[in-house]
């Protein structure tokens, strides 16, 4: 089984999973680390079942642009029947194929995907294309990294081998890709690497 039929057969149970108040809670904690400002144009990567869409709409505000990527269908799906209001646009992609423009974004935020991406340079590389010039890259968990590596390989199916890098190794990612200013937070229920386009 790939990648995508992986997430579009757990579409259903994954929104489930996250709709208790201990799940909003580690949003909610989270939510402080993504540096959004009203009227942004936000790229919400890997959005699965659209989870962040209320936070960044608070933050992004009335004139903020929300785009909503991923390359699972049925997760899209659920995401688009929940928020079908505008200014909020779905994609199917990936994040190694962004479609669109260079410095077309204000923030790009990669929650819960980064580990989960075959080629995390070229999708970095991406990331900072469409970003514009000192714009941020937020990749974010509400697991700390060894958290989240524990319960990966734990998973059946092709999850088993998706890890977060170590520091040193995420470091090298970013800067590799051309973002400067590389900063990482891990801690329990909480994993924050930024670095700035």
């Amino acid at each position: 089984m790939d990648r995508k039929t992986f997430f579009d057969k757990e579409a259903q149970n994954w929104e489930k999973e996250h709709q208790c108040e201990k799940e909003r809670a580690k949003l909610r904690k989270l939510t402080p680390y993504l540096p959004i400002k009203g009227g942004d144009r936000v790229l919400d990567a890997g959005c699965g079942t659209g989870r962040l869409i209320p936070y960044l709409k608070k933050s992004a505000g009335d004139s903020g642009h929300i785009v909503e990527m991923d390359f699972a269908k049925k997760m899209l799906d659920i995401a688009h029947s929940k928020h079908s209001f505008s200014p909020i646009w779905f994609i199917r992609s990936d994040a190694q194929h962004i479609p669109f423009k260079e410095k077309s974004f204000d923030v790009v935020v990669c929650f819960a995907l980064f580990p989960h991406i075959p080629d995390k340079q070229k999708a970095l590389k991406e990331f900072k294309r469409i970003l514009k010039r000192n714009c941020p890259l937020v990749v974010a968990h509400t697991m700390s990294r060894d958290e989240l590596n524990t319960f990966h390989k734990k998973v059946k199916g092709p999850v088993t081998q998706d890890l977060l890098p170590d520091q040193e190794e995420m470091k090298k990612l970013f800067l590799n890709a051309g973002f400067q200013s590389f900063t990482i937070t891990d801690q329990p229920s909480l994993y924050i690497a930024r670095g700035e386009a």
